[in-house]
């Protein structure tokens, strides 16, 4: 709740911001309006209705300023964020309305010296300083519809995207608790759990205690979107010591773990998503021991396993993977890699430095 206040809190404070310049640059833009109005009519004896019929008129020179003022805020735009860089992004967008009113300005004096008008005439008559104050206009307008536009419009695509992460977010937590509370996983540890109670009660009580921190983890993990190294090395560690008392010598499960990885972060249930995938799909006995080893390199943490491929098929929709590829897309921005040859499986998870 607190964290939802301050969002709205922010919000507003943003609503408020925009709405103070929106209101300062219309104020500024009727005052400037109506001293160069005064001015060219005072002056000159120019009329604006002239002047920019004058500038419309010309149907390529019309064309080509909504074109350049619509590149113009696209490059903007992409340069400086909007939010981000106010005072830069003000200071460009005022240059690139100069610089085209500037260019527009030179056009329409070129045609009037085609009409045998002097360079002096141009200047005398003030027809260069009217010219060139009503294109700033012109140019000022189309550049701001276009601005207010691109802002709607990326607004409107950040607001969209953010609500598509937090569907895909939901339809992650809700797949990956799917999988944790995997009626499967459950029922045979249960008949392990049965087996160990009559054999040897010391095994019994150290599995529970197991299990019991493997749910543990699962739940209080839920809604976490990432957790370190460490957490989730020793949560696949419990849940490897399960799968051990199940398969016994035919799983081998390996971890080289390097210390500096510990910190780093990692989706939660990858590692445990990976081991199990190996061992749905697998042959896994003590004639043919399943090796699965987990290790870290410069960027990756990476699972890979031995294939020796069930005869019976598995039903699989790659759920599992799937899962984890779009947690990393989502929240990462970074892809998992995995690597099949004839002889291994491996995923490759992303490294993620901590910010702490």
């Amino acid at each position: 709740m607190k964290e939802e206040r301050s969002a709205v809190s922010t919000k507003s404070r943003t609503t408020w911001k925009e709405l103070a310049i929106l209101a300062g640059v219309v104020l500024l833009f009727r005052i400037l309006y109506v001293e160069i109005v005064s001015y060219l009519q005072a002056d000159y004896h120019y009329n604006i209705g002239d002047l920019l019929n004058s500038i419309f008129k010309e149907y390529p020179l019309t064309l080509l300023m909504v074109g350049a003022d619509f590149l113009a805020v696209q490059y903007i735009g992409k340069r400086y964020s909007y939010g981000e860089n106010t005072v830069k992004r003000i200071v460009m967008t005022l240059l690139a309305v100069v610089v085209l009113s500037s260019m527009a300005t030179l056009f329409l004096c070129g045609l009037q010296l085609r009409k045998n008008f002097s360079v002096n005439d141009l200047f005398v008559s003030g027809y260069v300083g009217a010219i060139f104050f009503v294109a700033l206009m012109v140019n000022a307008v189309i550049i701001g519809v276009c601005d207010i536009i691109f802002y709607y419009r990326k607004s409107h695509k950040k607001a969209l995207d953010a609500e598509i992460q937090k569907r895909k977010k939901a339809s992650f937590q809700y797949d990956q608790l799917k999988r944790q509370l995997n009626p499967h996983f459950l029922f045979n540890s249960l008949n392990v759990l049965d087996y160990l109670v009559q054999t040897d009660a010391q095994r019994a009580s150290n599995f529970v205690k197991k299990l019991a921190g493997v749910y543990r983890y699962l739940l209080n993990k839920e809604a976490d979107p990432v957790v370190s190294v460490q957490e989730e090395i020793d949560f696949a560690m419990m849940y490897a010591d399960l799968l051990k008392e199940r398969f016994d010598t035919g799983l081998q499960i390996s971890f080289e773990i390097d210390h500096w990885a510990l910190d780093s972060l990692i989706i939660p249930c990858s590692i445990q998503i990976a081991i199990e995938n190996a061992t749905k799909h697998n042959i896994v006995s003590s004639d043919k021991p399943l090796k699965i080893r987990i290790y870290t390199t410069e960027d990756f943490i990476c699972i890979n396993n031995n294939i020796q491929l069930r005869i019976s098929e598995v039903t699989s929709n790659g759920v599992g993977l799937k899962s984890i590829k779009g947690q990393y897309d989502t929240i990462f921005k970074k892809p998992i890699v995995i690597v099949k040859n004839e002889d291994i499986f491996e995923v490759k998870l992303p490294l993620i430095a901590s910010e702490s």
